[in-house]
């Protein structure tokens, strides 16, 4: 299973009649980086002055070369070697100052190619096509860059998923508002937990609901007063007033508290961005947050209901991998095949810890064997997703052209 390991930005720039996909990658993967001044200009050098890009460069063989690359022109300028015919990238350089050589190291088959370089001032130059003979290749690991055009139909998607499951947690909250201004709180214990779950299948509520996050499921944590502090409010908090026994009273306000800033969430979303880049980090992040906070107990505030919240984390999570999946496909199908197996083992092994009633095991009671499983089975998943960010990633100037 072939992965990147290092971010990748895309951009799409016209020189008169010329389109040129410019892929660049942050760093890390070149080596022989040597600051000196340019050399001398030859065929055998990619040669990037401020009008050309590897003009009369002559290309080496078939398989892994060091291609020296020169800039002799006045601007940075990123380089990349890229098929002739299609949008592969097979070497890059990010970032080369003026008078500047260094080294791009490649694995190349036979086949057309052409030079990609990309300037400071976001103008491109696409090179002449080059044909490289020699033997074929086994180790030659292209990868396809990103668009903004290829991201942007997720990120439809993702958005009307959100846009529903916010519409059932406004109604949800509705129904826990009214158990709860009529007094009935063994009633209101069982709509909390079908609201809560609501909110922890949504996924995006980390940069993306902004303050909404804190208000409607923040913990109590470096709050001057902790569980005491009045600036506690959400889901977490009407939870610690339902099991610790608080006043109907103090019920009341949370639960009305919190339905209003569902509302106001469900109202505003449209109004929020979502970057594409934001997609991908939460197929990782959600259960990250779940290892970290509903494993452990920690956000436990009485109602011992944190598998639960666990369950609707995958569930959130595998919403997020099923709107990426297409450009995902594209890139890595086997990647993609083995998360979703991944998740939907982690989905069983939680399913059988519901209890009768709507109750859950707590995870306080979890056996060591337990317990070593189910960390296991999280992070199986994080492992196997880990790359999905970098092989998906936009920069900033690419996410919303």
């Amino acid at each position: 299973m072939g992965t990147r390991s290092t971010p990748v930005r895309t951009r799409t720039l016209v020189i008169g009649a010329v389109v040129v996909v410019a892929a660049l990658v942050a760093a890390g993967i070149w080596i022989a980086v040597d600051h000196s001044a340019a050399g001398p200009s030859g065929t055998s050098s990619i040669i990037i002055t401020d009008y050309s890009c590897a003009q009369g460069w002559q290309p080496p063989k078939s398989g892994q070369r060091q291609l020296t690359v020169i800039n002799n022109g006045s601007s940075v300028v990123d380089v990349s070697l890229v098929g002739a015919s299609n949008p592969l990238v097979y070497g890059e350089l990010d970032a080369m100052g003026p008078g500047v050589k260094r080294t791009m190291t490649a694995v190349i088959p036979p086949g057309h190619y052409r030079v990609s370089c990309t300037y400071a001032e976001n103008a491109s130059i696409l090179s002449a096509s080059v044909m490289v003979t020699g033997p074929s290749v086994n180790d030659a690991n292209p990868y396809l860059p990103v668009t903004y055009q290829e991201m942007e139909p997720s990120v439809t998607t993702y958005r009307n998923d959100i846009t529903a499951g916010l519409a059932k947690l406004a109604a949800d909250t509705d129904g826990l508002r009214t158990d709860a201004d009529a007094g009935q709180l063994t009633e209101a214990k069982s709509a909390w937990l079908v609201a809560h779950l609501d909110f922890e299948r949504l996924g995006a509520a980390y940069d993306t609901f902004g303050n909404f996050n804190d208000e409607i499921d923040g913990r109590p944590n470096g709050l001057p007063r902790g569980v005491n502090d009045p600036h506690w409010t959400g889901f977490l908090r009407l939870e610690y007033a339902l099991w610790h026994g608080q006043s109907v009273a103090t019920v009341t306000h949370v639960a009305d508290t919190l339905d209003a800033d569902v509302h106001s969430l469900a109202t505003q979303f449209p109004d929020e961005t979502i970057p594409a880049n934001d997609l991908s980090l939460r197929t990782h992040e959600i259960l990250e947050n779940t290892l970290q906070f509903q494993v452990t107990g920690e956000s436990d505030q009485g109602s011992h209901t944190n598998l639960a919240t666990a369950l609707a984390n995958v569930e959130g999570t595998q919403m997020t991998l099923a709107a990426i999946a297409p450009p995902l496909s594209r890139r890595d199908p086997t990647l993609l095949v083995a998360a979703e197996s991944d998740l939907k083992a982690l989905s069983a092994l939680l399913s059988t810890y519901q209890q009768p009633v709507g109750t859950w095991t707590p995870v306080q009671s979890l056996s060591t064997p337990q317990r070593q499983a189910l960390d296991a089975s999280i992070g199986k998943y994080l492992e196997q997703i880990s790359p999905v960010p970098d092989i998906l990633e936009l920069q900033p100037e690419a996410q919303n052209p």
